[in-house]
């Protein structure tokens, strides 16, 4: 179950029209997102909950829905209530995974300079924390980013590479505002 995400109510500039009730919720989730944070850079995101019992994962689902039940209703006790309750979830889950003998996520990267950017390339989604954690002003992409980048723009290239195998790729650039002109549609 993906985490509940704080939303920053209190930033009066981004969130103007925020209830008083929904500032308070969001700042009694807070210290459960900061615990949360913790164990997704350290085992990696929604990684945990597949490490340990299905019941100790139902339970802390179970404790999640609540929060969220809280937060919807915009009741800041409760909330506070149970982001405690999942705050010892999560160190539950934490404690299990470990005596397990599950250890936690190694980023599995490469590292590359582009325009004297360094940059790294994930094979897994889930190990960006801890890696942007680690190597801090690195830029990070993962495989999936990869994938449905080529996907999204890269017809082209699969098209060269299809009719020229074994062409690399050095560079692409962008179209020109005459190509762009080239390309729209006819008026008639």
């Amino acid at each position: 179950m993906t985490r509940p995400q704080r939303h920053h109510k209190g930033d009066r500039l981004m969130h103007s029209g925020a209830k008083p009730e929904e500032v308070a919720c969001d700042f009694a989730m807070a210290p459960f997102d900061t615990a949360a944070r913790a164990m997704e850079r350290k085992w990696g995101i929604n990684r945990l909950e597949g490490l340990v019992a299905p019941e100790t994962a139902a339970r802390y689902g179970s404790a999640l829905g609540k929060m969220n039940a809280a937060m919807d209703a915009g009741d800041p006790a409760e909330t506070a209530i149970r982001a405690g309750v999942c705050i010892r979830g999560l160190t539950a889950m934490d404690a299990e995974a470990t005596a397990a003998g599950h250890q936690p996520i190694v980023p599995d990267a490469w590292e590359f300079q582009i325009d004297g950017k360094t940059c790294a390339l994930l094979r897994d989604d889930a190990a960006w924390p801890a890696y942007s954690a680690a190597r801090p002003g690195v830029r990070v992409y993962t495989m999936r980013e990869v994938a449905n980048a080529l996907e999204a723009y890269g017809q082209t290239v699969a098209a060269v590479k299809d009719a020229f195998p074994g062409a690399e790729v050095k560079a692409v650039r962008k179209p020109t505002n005459l190509e762009i002109e080239l390309e729209d549609s006819i008026p008639f």
